[in-house]
């Protein structure tokens, strides 16, 4: 199973969005950045390497707040667990990258139709900083996306 990392980047009532240009997982939808952790990488150094990347920011790993662990299963394995970081605090100005087109988004009106399915499940509580873990089964790759199981923290 791969581990990999997501930010949910909020500012007042916006959050970070991108939309993702390439990638494993995603390609043009949105999504906060982040990415598939490398060998012996811990996931908040994977976060603000992955960050910097895809947004040209840099996250702070003291102002990073743990929101959630989410195993997504694709064709019932386990693919991916995808750890959650929420911040208020980076430095530098969101730019386009290779990977990322960003944009701010008003939390209250979030444009679900364009991420990905399960994301409209879950993606509300981690702006509103709510603590959980789940279980995401899709019954392929990210896509025909079947149900999440939230789990207790």
């Amino acid at each position: 199973m791969k581990i990999a990392t997501l930010a949910i980047i909020v500012k007042g009532n916006k959050v970070l969005l991108g939309y993702k240009k390439k990638g494993e997982i995603g390609t043009n939808t949105l999504n906060g950045p982040g990415g598939k952790c490398e060998p012996n990488e811990s996931p908040i150094n994977c976060l603000i390497r992955e960050t910097k990347e895809e947004l040209d920011i840099t996250l702070d790993a003291k102002y990073l707040e743990k929101i959630s662990v989410i195993t997504f299963f694709f064709a019932g394995v386990a693919s991916f667990e995808v750890h959650v970081f929420r911040t208020d605090r980076f430095e530098g100005t969101p730019k386009e990258t290779a990977d990322m087109i960003p944009d701010w988004y008003d939390v209250n009106n979030l444009p679900l139709d364009k991420m990905l399915e399960s994301d409209r499940e879950w993606f509300s509580k981690a702006i509103r900083g709510e603590k959980f873990n789940a279980n995401v089964y899709y019954r392929a790759r990210a896509s025909n996306f079947e149900k999440i199981e939230f789990l207790p923290t």
